[in-house]
């Protein structure tokens, strides 16, 4: 597998640089497709930091670990990211609004920006030369989508992901017990065939949760998704 490189990535300190316009071009955005975007706040760093833990810090033997991070706005996970792999890891951040993911690529944090739909994930991958992934990061407004369009993603995703992969995501517990986020959960079981609830960070705003998914394609629809290499 060919891995697009980094050639400068600790060159910079992403955990000095303040979100500054960055704020404001999210709240714009919130403000163009609130039902994209989810919530009028970037996440904070708590949310960030929780979400960056679980990713696995190196990859396979004499490989970099690739991490996708989907819907990343502003960079706020984006820059938990960076600080927590280890240098040489390929990161890949997709971001659907074409104003954040500017504004993120002049950040200059050393990833690679794309701007698509997540729906387009298989395509980025094989454009960087990468057939799977190691984690997924979401900070996409699950509890916004419908049905189909939540199979849809975690499909793509679980798909995307190498068998001993994680995926992590982040949702907001006001909303825990409404229809459409126990629909979520209710999907996450179907692509990953172990999904952890993390406890409420209450002093986020919203007060946020996460889900750390593995085992991908061995949940109750395994047979709905290719793992092959």
């Amino acid at each position: 597998m060919t891995m697009a490189s980094h050639p400068a990535w600790r060159s910079r300190d992403p955990g000095k640089r303040t979100l500054g316009k960055g704020h404001g071009a999210f709240f714009a955005a919130a403000l163009r497709s609130p039902r994209e975007v989810g919530t009028l706040l970037p996440s904070g760093p708590e949310l960030a930091r929780r979400l960056a833990a679980v990713i696995p810090r190196s990859g396979h033997p004499g490989q970099p670990p690739v991490v996708v991070e989907v819907g990343a706005g502003a960079g706020a996970v984006t820059v938990a990211i960076v600080q927590h792999v280890d240098e040489g890891a390929v990161v890949i951040a997709v971001e659907k609004d074409p104003e954040l993911a500017e504004q993120l690529r002049n950040r200059q944090l050393g990833v690679h920006v794309v701007t698509a739909d997540a729906l387009m994930l298989p395509a980025i991958l094989a454009d960087h030369g990468v057939d799977r992934a190691d984690a997924i990061v979401s900070v996409l407004p699950w509890a916004l989508f419908g049905p189909q369009q939540q199979r849809e993603l975690l499909a793509i995703f679980a798909g995307a992901l190498r068998s001993d992969g994680v995926f992590t995501a982040a949702a907001y517990s006001l909303g825990y017990w409404t229809p459409a986020a126990r629909r979520f959960r209710h999907e996450l079981e179907r692509f990953f065939g172990e999904v952890l609830p993390t406890r409420t960070m209450w002093r986020h705003l919203p007060p946020a949760m996460t889900y750390v998914c593995r085992r991908p394609g061995q949940g109750s629809d395994a047979v709905t998704v290719n793992l092959s290499r």
